[in-house]
């Protein structure tokens, strides 16, 4: 990572906290510095860019909500780096408006065969710019509130298995790539019928709710922590170095699943079984990963529940 990203992805990171983030690439100082003030004086957060390459390398940081790219800069001018942008971004697609003195047919048509959502000719018309960028903010919010939907968890608003099963795969890849391990765990709650029979179903939505809120300040932002429904959670631990590194999170988990859960005044306990399964050790697929870690998790309870296990070949289901 350059000085220059690592430096936006810290001003990003604290400014985006109650703003939108808009990235500007512009290799004129004078426009880039008079983008910079008309964003801020409109609420937003704003990094900034001196031309396209620093616009790629910054934006898979800093993940932006909208980008303003100027069409005319050196080392890569803005219609590469959008059509790069489109190919290379992971997550939802972000909003890109061009930015460009030249307004003829030709170079509007390119402009959007590059991958842009609007287009802007110098001199800026500052009303204008202000609304095309609120039409594509709104819409990239309700994108996002439909992703969100469709991808987490609607009770503990953690990722749900269509996301898991998509961030395993990646997670399968990238160790692959850069041949390391990822360990698989799959948690699943110990006598939680009893919890709902005792406590109501209400509690036991209380419950899974603290749980998931205690698990995802456990693990690393780095790793992925989901619900695939009912009792049922997963983690993938994403690189490790030894099977022990994964032992001591699993050891983690198992203690923070045992401390006490306050449900409406009243005190629960619970213990958890989790399996254990490592990429590339047993399994190269994320259908093979999955299996081998729920029969693991199965072995855990006849071996007596509260405990984790790593899969064998030989264990049976």
């Amino acid at each position: 990572m350059t000085e220059i990203t690592r430096e936006a992805t810290m001003q990003a990171t604290e400014a985006r906290e109650m703003q939108n983030l808009i990235l500007v690439a512009e290799d004129e100082p004078a426009m880039r510095e008079a983008l910079h003030q008309f964003l801020i004086r409109q609420g937003y957060a704003v990094v900034l860019a001196c031309n396209g390459q620093e616009a790629i390398d910054m934006c898979a940081s800093v993940m932006p909500d909208l980008i303003l790219l100027d069409v005319r800069m050196p080392k890569i001018d803005g219609l590469t780096a959008c059509r790069t942008l489109r190919k290379d971004t992971i997550g939802p697609r972000i909003p890109i408006i061009m930015l460009t003195a030249l307004f003829d047919a030709g170079s509007v048509d390119r402009a959007f065969e590059a991958g842009a959502d609007d287009y802007i000719t110098k001199p800026v018309h500052w009303a204008i710019l202000r609304q095309r960028i609120r039409v594509l903010m709104e819409r990239r919010g309700a994108e996002a509130r439909i992703h969100h939907q469709a991808t987490f968890d609607a009770l503990t608003d953690l990722p749900n298995r269509t996301l898991f099963l998509d961030r395993l795969e990646h997670a399968i890849q990238l160790s692959t790539r850069n041949q390391s391990r990822l360990a698989l765990l799959f948690i699943d709650l110990d006598g939680f019928k009893q919890i709902n029979d005792t406590y109501g179903h209400a509690a036991g939505d209380a419950l899974l709710r603290q749980l998931g809120q205690r698990l995802k300040d456990l693990i690393r932002h780095s790793d992925t922590l989901a619900r695939l429904g009912g009792d049922e959670f997963t983690a993938i631990i994403a690189p490790i170095g030894t099977p022990h590194d994964t032992e001591v999170v699993a050891d983690k988990i198992l203690l923070t699943v045992s401390e006490p859960y306050d449900l409406d005044g009243q005190q629960a306990t619970i213990s958890a079984s989790i399996g254990i399964t490592l990429f590339p050790d047993d399994a190269d697929t994320t259908a093979d990963l999955l299996q081998n870690a729920d029969q693991a998790m199965y072995q855990a309870k006849k071996l007596g529940k509260n405990r984790h296990h790593f899969y064998r070949p030989e264990s049976p289901p």
